[in-house]
């Protein structure tokens, strides 16, 4: 927001942005709701502003159907008691919320405007203890939690990214970069199961990280690689952070350099960071973290960051799933057949997989196939997900053990298939990972 602009954003009738936003903005309102809300620069100075325009009726703004952090959704009831008009309980709700989270600046801000509004004074979600600068960090964490409690119910919907988990993972990551914000969600009998939502800080710059230094986070499929304690770590990184393998196969394909990407969480002395505020890396409350961190599983836990989520039926990703499985159990039963020219009707010709192009990739397979009197290749824990952002791609991800007549091995492997013009599958980078 820069001064002398004035945004206008609308609120529909189930808007949780009641929330934060109000508390921000006005005088008490009356228990009718919130028709609309502008936002705008404060008697021209660097402070934004804001009013409020209450009218109609606004039902609950808190769904039940998804679990969210605690101290996020009382600063939300806070606001909605603050919007029914009941300031005083309000105001009591909000000094149980600092109690229990001292450094929770957001909650410090809205109580300020709680007292403000008593007082008979406008708000302005301005505070004459912060800089300008840090309450416009304050009102960007405020929007992106508004926005998540507006689109947060998604019954029977999942992240289009997660096609199918492995057995061996009990859980798998979802960021959403977008709208700052973490999914996590339990293999439940090979399906995913939401369990919980936090807010999370990304890089300063944004995302899709390119090179060392750019302060971006990265966009892709990535997995947690080892867990690193909070005591041998500096405080800003909370009490324990996992690093994730950026950058993988197709970083390095497509030259994106850098490195120590992690999930961490914040200083001990602020409960939260701004949306973009790190180096790179996702950062969440350390109380969060805390609940995270016991579900993590080194060298198996997928993280799925994304520039914003497409969540889709479970019957699309069904079908997704059904027609990747289908192209990755064809490559296997024809490399067994020994049919050379079949099993690499499956490479695309875009290939580049172990220092190899199509060509040499071609060569090398004809020659170490040639003769064999029999081959037998076992596919187990396979895991399958949409990249996030390269269009119409899947990351597999599986162990192959691998028997002939004259050798036998036993690896993980990573494939990224393609969907071609042509409508077929293909695999247009293989590589064997750290098992």
């Amino acid at each position: 927001m820069t001064s002398g602009n004035n945004k206008r954003v609308f609120l529909p009738a189930f808007a949780a942005i009641a929330a934060v936003l109000i508390a921000a903005a006005a005088h008490a309102p009356s228990a009718g709701g919130v028709a609309e809300l502008t936002i705008a620069s404060s008697g021209g100075g660097s402070n934004p502003a804001l009013s409020v325009a209450t009218t109609g009726t606004i039902g609950p703004v808190i769904g039940t159907a998804v679990p969210h952090p605690e101290p996020e959704l009382r600063l939300i009831n806070v606001i909605e008691t603050f919007r029914r008009g009941e300031v005083d309980s309000a105001m009591n709700e909000a000094q149980e919320l600092l109690e229990a989270n001292p450094n929770f600046r957001l909650a410090h801000l809205v109580y300020g405007d709680l007292l403000a509004s008593r007082a008979g004074v406008p708000m302005s979600f301005q505070s004459t203890d912060m800089p300008s600068a840090s309450v416009g960090l304050l009102m960007a964490e405020a929007k992106q939690r508004w926005k998540h409690y507006r689109t947060s119910k998604r019954p029977d919907r999942v992240p289009e990214a997660l096609v199918q988990m492995s057995g061996s993972q009990k859980n798998a990551l979802v960021v959403d970069l977008a709208e700052s914000r973490l999914f996590v969600f339990e293999n439940k009998n090979g399906e995913p199961e939401l369990l919980g939502d936090y807010y999370v800080s990304g890089g300063k710059n944004g995302a899709h990280k390119q090179r060392q230094g750019d302060r971006k986070t990265p966009v892709g499929v990535y997995f947690v690689i080892d867990r690193l304690p909070g005591d041998d770590l500096p405080d800003k990184y909370g009490p324990v952070a996992f690093p994730v393998d950026y950058p993988n196969e197709w970083d390095v394909r497509h030259g994106r350099t850098g490195g120590g990407i992690w999930l961490h969480g914040v200083s001990s002395s602020t409960y939260s960071r701004p949306p973009l505020d790190s180096d790179g890396c996702v950062a969440l409350s350390n109380a969060e973290l805390e609940l995270v961190a016991p579900l993590l599983q080194e060298g198996s836990t997928p993280v799925l960051i994304a520039d914003g989520l497409s969540w889709v039926s479970t019957d699309r990703v069904a079908q997704r799933r059904a027609d990747i499985t289908s192209s990755i159990e064809q490559w296997r039963t024809d490399w067994e057949s020994g049919e050379v020219d079949t099993y690499l009707g499956h490479y695309s010709g875009e290939f580049h997989g172990r220092g190899m192009n199509k060509k040499a990739w071609d060569a090398y397979k004809s020659n170490v196939t040639r003769n064999k009197r029999f081959i037998r290749v076992g596919l187990d824990d396979i895991s399958v997900f949409a990249h996030p952002f390269e269009d119409d791609m899947m990351v597999v991800s599986f162990r192959q053990q691998y028997e002939s007549d004259r050798f036998s091995s036993s690896a993980k492997k990573r494939q990224y298939w393609r969907l071609e013009d042509d409508g077929r599958w293909r695999i247009i980078s293989e590589e064997n990972v750290a098992l």
